[in-house]
């Protein structure tokens, strides 16, 4: 099976037995599960565009010029479907093809697919749909997430040292034939994975208009699974391949929450920090890295919505669109982008305010030095005077008394005197300024979120 979910043009094509809708005649079914890992690939590791290894029929040309936008493939393995053993599902002999797909995004990120072709009724899938959906499937003697991060490892994906899938993943059912009749309750318990009753005004449930416009095309798409029912190969393939941007982007934007989270506490611990030159050094890396997550969030989550710009499919972008509203990724990077411009308006005000520190205390250091140059005036200035005049020849000194005689004590008194008051004076003005500073100081070290006592509007 050289593509998935269909086979590229040029080979010869898997057959399908098509069957009447609602007939108990065994259906051709491909099961294919979308995993989120938390490895990353470096640039140039890719294999090839995805129409290299997907039939895309007459949209193949838009997919290659828009391949650098677009997953690559790292990696297509076979598997052996004797060695599959499941947890749940009883039929692992239905299985009539396998295989693991390693996708590169454009912002490195690693996306797993597994594949899995099988024979039997759509309600039959629900327990394989729960085994693949959480990792309960064995390769051999290894899970699928060893068996798929080793794969990685091969490739020199880093990140290696986390085996296991990250929670964001989706799940596709293929069937190649016409849908059956009456067959909403059946795709419910399908994507809820239950055999269960419901009410249908409380589904999530959505119905792309484009991909269920003629009889026997069916596609609903749930958060976590979907059920594509009818369409040509390469419809199938491109809805393959926008499930790989919408798991990524859904990975991408929890691990952006999870950074400003970081970031955020970094910031409330500031106040730990010693010094107005520690906490600058702080800012500036929650800055610099806030870019980053910004620019994270534009392209690998934001651009990614609109797959109309780079493929003009109304079919494919009206799966694209559901996928989107039914994981709520619109919304939750609506979100992101406030709390990553609220920290950054946070990171400036906290600038201003070290900044405002920095200036008080340079105008502080100002005056300072004006009072010790002041203090070294008031004490040299009179001293110099006072050996100026003993050192002239005039009357009033006399070559017989020492400069420290009794007789000059009113001078030295006056001098002493200027002194004392300049160092008070001195002392007062240090005295006050460090009184400032520990209050400015109380005040910054106070919860952001709780009003001061002192604030009018408290």
């Amino acid at each position: 099976m050289p593509g998935n979910p269909s086979s590229r043009p040029g080979r010869e094509p898997v057959q399908l037995t098509r069957s009447p809708a609602g007939s108990s005649v065994r259906r051709r079914i491909r099961v294919t599960n979308l995993y989120a890992t938390p490895w990353h690939a470096p640039d140039g590791t890719a294999n090839g565009d995805l129409p290299s290894y997907l039939g895309l029929g007459r949209l193949e040309r838009y997919y290659r010029l828009s391949a650098d936008q677009l997953p690559r493939v790292l990696q297509r393995a076979d598997l052996e479907t004797n060695g599959l053993k499941f947890r749940r599902w009883e039929h692992a002999d239905r299985v009539t093809g396998a295989r693991i797909w390693l996708f590169r995004l454009p912002s490195g990120q690693i996306v797993a697919a597994l594949s899995l072709d099988t024979c039997g009724e759509l309600i039959d899938t629900i327990d394989l749909l729960e085994d693949c959906y959480y990792g309960d499937v064995l390769i051999g003697d290894r899970s699928v997430e060893e068996h798929t991060h080793a794969m990685a490892a091969q490739l020199g994906a880093d990140g290696s040292s986390d085996h296991g899938f990250l929670p964001e993943r989706h799940q596709i059912v293929f069937d190649h034939d016409p849908a059956p009749d009456d067959c909403e309750d059946l795709v419910q318990r399908l994507i809820y994975r239950a055999d269960l009753p419901y009410r249908k005004k409380y589904s999530a449930i959505r119905y792309p208009a484009e991909l269920n416009r003629r009889p026997g095309w069916l596609t609903a798409v749930g958060p976590y699974v979907s059920v594509v029912c009818g369409h040509q190969d390469y419809v199938e393939n491109a809805v393959f391949a926008s499930a790989v941007h919408g798991v990524a982007a859904a990975a991408q934007l929890r691990a952006i929450r999870h950074a400003a989270y970081a970031d955020v506490r970094l910031f409330r611990n500031l106040e730990g920090e010693a010094g107005t030159q520690a906490r600058r050094r702080t800012l500036e890396r929650i800055s610099d890295q806030l870019g980053d997550l910004e620019l994270e969030l534009s392209y690998s989550v934001e651009a990614c919505a609109d797959l109309g710009l780079l493929i003009p499919s109304l079919r494919v972008e009206s799966f694209h669109d559901a996928l989107y509203e039914s994981m709520g990724l619109a919304g939750k990077a609506v979100t992101a982008g406030r709390m990553l411009a609220r920290l950054g308006s946070a990171i400036g005000a906290e600038l201003t305010a070290i900044e405002s520190i920095e200036r008080r205390a340079d105008d502080n250091r100002r005056v300072r030095y004006a009072v010790a140059v002041g203090f070294v005036s008031a004490v040299a200035i009179p001293a110099s005077l006072i050996l100026a005049f003993l050192s002239i020849q005039a009357p009033q000194v006399n070559r017989n008394w020492s400069m420290f005689s009794h007789h000059y004590l009113g001078v030295y008194l006056t001098i002493a005197v200027v002194i004392i008051l300049s160092a008070a004076v001195s002392l007062a003005l240090y005295v006050q300024q460090r009184r400032e500073a520990q209050h400015h100081r109380t005040l910054a070290e106070r919860p952001r979120w709780i009003p001061h006592p002192e604030d009018p509007d408290a």
